[in-house]
């Protein structure tokens, strides 16, 4: 039987940022006693890793950042390509939301910058997918905003649409990382 972690709210977790971070593992172990140490045991013993974050000025939030570095760094072994030994096999996934049209996600550099990132993860961890969900619904009513782009109506008609959508993205994707 195959066990589940519960979803994780970084933003509400206590991670000490404070020191080196070279300070905080043993390769393969996180030695911090913060919020994070738990959780990265958990990761440890999963199979699957899914990270989610909205994409603020063309990159992860802060938050997702501060967690991956702490859960990517534990396994840096300093050979330059972070090709051996891994910890193990995983199989990640990046699910990157953003208000961005598809154009803009290419045009300003968002593709190039998570896909750099994506490609760290895979290195690091054993693989890793990125699903982008781009031009999302950030308000149910956007008259209740100042909201000057020029798709505010398209915007408001989208939000059922969009949704339905992005969670069969998010669906085949899970699909696709159990069954591999």
């Amino acid at each position: 039987m195959r066990s589940c972690i519960p979803g994780i709210n970084v933003l509400n977790s206590r991670i000490s940022l404070s020191g080196s971070i070279k300070n905080s593992k043993s390769y393969g172990h996180y030695v911090v006693d913060d919020d994070l140490k738990p959780l990265l045991g958990s990761i440890e013993e999963s199979d699957v890793i899914v990270l989610g974050s909205p994409i603020y000025y063309g990159n992860l939030s802060g938050q997702m950042r501060s967690f991956t570095d702490r859960l990517l760094f534990q396994y840096l072994d300093y050979g330059g390509m972070s090709t051996d030994p891994k910890p193990k096999n995983f199989k990640t996934a990046l699910i990157a939301a953003m208000n961005v049209n598809d154009e803009i996600y290419v045009e300003r550099g968002f593709k190039d910058t998570l896909t750099s990132f994506v490609e760290i993860m895979g290195r690091t961890l054993g693989s890793c997918e990125l699903l982008t969900l781009t031009n999302t619904v950030q308000f149910d009513d956007y008259s209740k905003y100042v909201y000057l782009m020029p798709d505010k109506e398209e915007k408001s008609n989208r939000v059922e649409k969009i949704s339905a959508e992005d969670l069969q993205k998010a669906f085949d994707l899970g699909f696709r990382l159990i069954k591999s």
